[in-house]
Order: structure tokens, then C-alpha cells, then sequence
């Protein structure tokens, strides 16, 4: 990926006000900012680990966001008050190329964060437009209501959830339940239905594409990384569902020793009156929990009105993805 940057010197916003390129000098307060995002949705979901367990993992990623994609600072007095940084993708949702900022890729002095997050953005999106990126996406913080109606004025729609729950083991099964874990042995089990959860996205209301990618290919490439597992349930020696799970998920606060995380669930339509995903997510939970996992992550999208239900439900949304489509006729 290429490192571009078009603001090669300090533009004067105000008077000791100034924005400029991000640079591996600013990580130390851009992570202090952060971490003050961080705690704050941490009042509310109380399950994510402490800030302090992510220090290193997020400033490695700064360094690499900083090398490889667009950051711009706020700088008042010399002092930073602001960033915003985001990775370059030739495609994103879509044929146009975009920026995406993680939830690690912003952040403001808290108390002014409305004023400097809108001024970062009207600064960054100026330069992101001009070279033809014209799909942006931005993680924020679930819980900050004040922040996200503020990209939601900006133009932005919520397309993404991560969230998290612990691990809860007090699900009696019913007997006629019957799971098996799928290897590399007997993937064949899984690949109808693996094929109609793949099919499922493309139709209406989520209209996303489907991968030219051989299924039983990247399912097999997928099954031999090191802690992915794959379980089906049955009835009656009939697959009616299927659960996956890693140690990574979308989000970098996602990856943590005591998190696993979700990665796909399918129960066949004419099965979901019966509890078949939570019991999905209840025999991977007796197994993280035989293994002192304490907590279970996913990532869903919030476009598909099923998935929103159901994950809604039983986690604890902690960041959204947003995202916004600028009209190619401005160029």
C-alpha cells in the first residue's frame, strides 16, 4: 500500500491552531486521547479489558497506520488535540476507492471532541476527494451518543457492530441437538449450507456480493490456522446450522488473550424458531469456558435486520462502523 500525503505543511485553522501530517512524534498523546475514548465506553460496557492490555498493540498499529495511510493532527499551542488517520483501499463496499479509519484512528481532547473531530474530518475528507477516494468509513465508540449524531450529520450510515459478551455456560441442550466439529476431513457436512449463508448476503436488504473464492477451498485454508474451530448441529443427522470462531476479530480490540471471537453463524431458515443459534453459541461458550476463555466476541453487520436482532440481543455492541459514499460528480 502506498504512503501518500497531500498536506505537506501546517495549514493555520486558528490563531496557535494549526493541522498537519501525523507522525510517529504524536503517538504518545494520540494514544492518551484514545485511551480516554476507550475508558469512557468501558463506564458502560464494563466487560472490555482494561485499556492498558492494548498499549503495545496500539501503538504498533499507529506506527504502521501512520507509514501506510493518510493522518492528519490538530495541534493547539504545539500541543496535540486531535488526530484523525485512515488506511487507503482501492475498493471499498464497492468499485471507488476509500479510506477506512479504525476506532483507533481518531480521537480528540474529550471535551472538545464534537468541534475537533468535525474540523479533522472536513480538513481529512478535502484531501481523501481530491485524490479520488471517495468512500470513507469510520470506527467509533458505541456509546458515545454525541459523537456518532455527529457523523451521522456528516452523512455516515452504521453498516457494522462489533461487540462482546461473557461466556455463559447454563444452557440445558435438548437431546435430539447433536453437534459435531468440522475438519478438514469431513468438510463436505458444511458446504451446502455454508453455501446458502453465502448466498443469504447477497440478497435484499444487505446486497453484498458474493466472493468468486472456491468455498471448500477457503473454508480448508481457514480450518488449518492455528485456534479456528468450526462446529455443525444437527437433527436427526441433518445439518441445520453451523458456528465458527478465532482468536482475531475485525476489531483491534478484538485480539486479546482472554477473548475468542465469532466469525460466522448460519442456522437454515426453516430451523430458527427453535433457539438453534444461541445454542450454537453455547457449545462454543462450554468450550471456551472448559478452556478459561471468559469472554466471546463477533462482528455482524447492522444492514442485515436478522443478524441485528439476534446479536443485539444476547451481546454488547462496543464499537460501529460507519460509513459514507461521496458523489463521484464533485470531481
Amino acid at each position: 500500500m502506498k504512503n501518500i500525503k497531500s498536506c505537506k505543511v501546517k495549514v493555520v485553522i486558528l490563531e496557535h491552531t494549526v493541522i498537519q501530517p501525523l507522525n510517529v512524534s504524536h503517538i504518545g498523546d494520540a494514544i492518551r486521547l484514545l485511551e480516554k475514548y476507550f475508558e469512557k465506553e468501558r463506564i458502560t460496557v464494563t466487560l472490555l479489558p482494561s485499556f492498558s492490555d492494548y498499549n503495545s498493540l496500539v501503538l504498533k498499529n499507529l506506527e504502521i497506520l501512520i507509514h501506510k495511510g493518510f493522518g492528519y493532527a490538530m495541534l493547539e499551542d504545539h500541543q496535540l488535540i486531535g488526530y484523525i488517520a485512515g488506511y487507503p483501499v482501492d475498493s471499498l463496499f464497492g468499485k471507488e476507492k476509500g479510506i477506512f479509519v479504525p476506532a483507533f484512528g481518531h480521537a480528540s481532547a474529550y471535551e472538545e471532541r464534537i468541534r475537533i473531530e468535525t474540523a479533522l474530518y472536513t480538513y481529512a475528507a478535502e484531501q481523501w476527494v481530491t485524490q479520488h477516494y471517495l468512500t470513507h468509513s469510520v470506527s467509533i465508540f458505541a456509546h458515545d451518543q454525541d459523537l456518532l449524531s455527529t457523523w451521522f450529520d456528516l452523512g455516515f450510515g452504521k453498516r457494522c457492530v462489533d461487540a462482546i459478551r461473557k461466556v455463559q455456560c447454563q444452557a440445558i441442550i435438548p437431546s435430539e441437538f447433536k453437534f459435531e466439529e468440522i475438519t478438514t476431513q469431513n468438510i463436505d457436512l458444511i458446504l451446502e449450507i455454508h453455501d446458502a449463508h453465502i448466498h443469504y448476503y447477497q440478497a435484499s436488504p444487505v446486497f453484498m456480493p458474493i466472493s468468486d473464492e472456491d468455498a471448500r477451498t477457503d473454508l480448508i485454508a481457514w480450518l488449518r490456522q492455528e485456534d479456528h474451530r468450526m462446529f455443525c448441529i444437527k437433527v436427526r443427522n441433518h445439518v441445520v446450522g453451523y458456528i465458527r470462531y478465532q482468536t482475531r476479530g475485525e476489531s483491534l480490540f478484538s485480539i486479546h488473550p482472554q477473548i475468542r471471537n465469532i466469525t460466522g453463524l448460519y442456522v437454515k431458515p426453516e430451523n430458527r424458531q427453535h433457539g438453534i443459534g444461541s445454542m450454537l453459541i453455547y457449545h462454543i461458550e462450554e468450550i471456551l469456558s472448559d478452556n478459561q476463555i471468559p469472554l466471546v466476541g463477533v462482528d455482524y453487520e447492522s444492514i442485515n435486520p436478522k443478524a441485528n436482532r439476534f446479536w443485539f440481543k444476547h451481546f454488547s455492541p462496543y464499537t460501529y462502523s460507519l460509513v459514507r459514499r461521496i458523489d463521484e460528480r464533485v470531481l
